[in-house]
């Protein structure tokens, strides 16, 4: 691994153990993902595995983990909206995640379909929980809270034809909305994923 803000499985463990999500990495998945060859991505780019063993790794798990009280960060908002939604209980893809921490300058006060757009740089909307993760495991290591002023758009879709969004991650916690495909605001832009 060479890109400065990728984090090893074994960092990904010892953040999992702040966070108390319990660890899933075996030996042989950390090896493999250790020997993985990291191209060189933008400074804001976060890189992190997560395991194959990913039954709860979403975000009613993390929201029952982490909790919503806003005076032990990192939270989730307390917005009850969600927790019916079928995108709050799909566990994170396993593998390795290349992140925006910042929303795309180009993607800001887009719609959700803006993100079309994004193939020709090679990027994809991200998951809603592979968005918290990366600001939960930064959070864990740093105490900074990324995402403070804006939201991402994320792939998942919500009740009435909505689209997720993340973000304002601030005293209150981290806030999930949902948004018709059609809504812009100048603080809603894209966290590019790697595709």
């Amino acid at each position: 691994m060479s890109h400065k803000n990728c984090l090893s499985p074994s960092e990904i463990e010892r953040r999992f153990a702040l966070l108390g999500i319990a660890n899933r990495f075996t030996e042989r998945e950390k090896a493999r993902l250790d020997a993985t060859a990291i191209v060189e991505f933008p400074p804001d780019v976060i890189g992190f595995p997560t395991p194959e063993d990913r039954s709860g790794l979403n975000l009613l798990n993390l929201r029952k983990i982490c909790g919503t009280d806003p005076s032990k960060q990192p939270s989730l908002f307390d917005h009850p909206w969600y927790l019916d939604e079928s995108f709050a209980s799909e566990d994170c893809e396993p593998g390795w995640h290349f992140i925006h921490s910042q929303v795309l300058p180009d993607s800001i006060s887009q719609p959700f379909h803006y993100a079309s757009r994004l193939s020709q740089d090679g990027l994809v909307l991200p998951s809603a929980i592979e968005v918290t993760l990366m600001l939960f495991l930064h959070f864990a290591a740093t105490g900074e809270q990324l995402l403070q002023k804006k939201h991402t758009w994320c792939r998942d879709q919500a009740s009435l034809g909505r689209f997720v969004t993340v973000g304002a991650f601030g005293r209150n916690g981290l806030f999930v909305s949902a948004h018709p495909a059609d809504f812009a605001s100048r603080g809603l832009g894209i966290c590019g994923k790697q595709g």
